[in-house]
């Protein structure tokens, strides 16, 4: 049986909310000092006098580093609050700006699509440029942990990741133990950038583990995490996915093997080039894969 997946419509839109958001995350990232920028180190202009900042309600003295504008900090906070309430529908786009992203190929188009059609991905975004803050930090673990959009729950757990804190270890597990494969795939995603590796790789394996049930596609992404952070388990498994009755785990396996595979894989996959017969997805990425890995089979000749 062929694979394929589906999108889910909303129900409304508010491009109002969506325009102070944006408004609200590039004054954001204006007002927070950047290294090596003038005025990142808070001095005052000429004169030793303070002077208002560029949203007119915060001062910077000369003893102090520029803060983020309360008005965005409460903005973002209550844009949280009423999550819920924005919600965009994909039907009868065409013709708009809207329905122009939702109908770009390429990888930039796909997180157009994500990042207006689902509104608490920029909200999460957003919060995460201002971890300072420790409501905000609050708030997005909130998301990590709790938002039933399973999109913004992934992002909320991919930024949280990236704060490499090792407290967050008990987010990612409860993540791994929820029944949507979405978030299970945003937490193993997160795994991957968090930089623990040695207490990431235990919680990957277990979503290899043949004594459980298991999503085949998550099965695959974990055996391909494992051979990205060097676990030595993880090649291995890939080779096995390469004649996976699922032929989207096939592909998969091919494309990580393809870029964490030795000189020996590339037989494997020129042999599975001919043997592949029906999905010309997974021949796509066998030939990717073998010419990835050529220089390591010239290599070890």
């Amino acid at each position: 049986m062929v694979e394929h997946w589906s999108e889910k419509p909303g129900v409304d839109s508010s491009i109002l909310s969506l325009a102070i958001l944006s408004l609200a995350v590039l004054t954001l990232s204006s007002c927070v000092p950047q290294p090596g920028t003038p005025g990142a180190s808070g001095a005052p202009q000429a004169g030793g006098a303070s002077q208002p900042s560029a949203q007119g309600n915060a001062v910077v003295s000369s003893s102090q580093t520029a803060k983020t504008d309360p008005l965005i900090t409460s903005t973002l906070i209550n844009l949280f609050d009423n999550l819920n309430q924005e919600t965009v529908t994909l039907n009868n786009t065409s013709g708009t700006p809207l329905g122009d992203i939702i109908s770009i190929g390429t990888p930039t188009g796909f997180r157009l699509r994500n990042h207006y059609t689902h509104i608490g991905i920029p909200i999460t975004e957003a919060l995460s440029l201002n971890t300072s803050n420790s409501r905000i930090r609050k708030e997005l673990k909130t998301m990590a942990r709790w938002s039933t959009n399973y999109e913004v729950r992934s992002e909320a757990l991919i930024i949280l990741a990236n704060r490499h804190n090792l407290a967050d270890e008990p987010v990612f597990k409860e993540a791994l133990l929820y029944f949507h494969s979405g978030v299970r795939f945003g937490a193993l995603e997160a795994l991957a950038v968090w930089g623990h590796p040695h207490h990431a790789i235990p919680l990957i394996k277990n979503e290899t583990d043949p004594n459980t049930e298991g999503i085949p596609i998550l099965n695959v992404y974990a055996a391909g995490l494992l051979a990205r952070l060097g676990d030595p388990s993880g090649v291995p498994m890939l080779r096995s996915f390469v004649s996976n009755p699922s032929w989207v785990v096939r592909a998969m396996a091919a494309q990580y093997l393809g870029d964490y595979g030795d000189g020996s894989d590339y037989d494997r996959l020129v042999n599975r080039i001919n043997q592949e017969q029906q999905y010309d997805f997974v021949v796509a990425e066998d030939c990717i894969a073998a010419i990835k890995l050529f220089p390591k089979k010239q290599a070890g000749q």
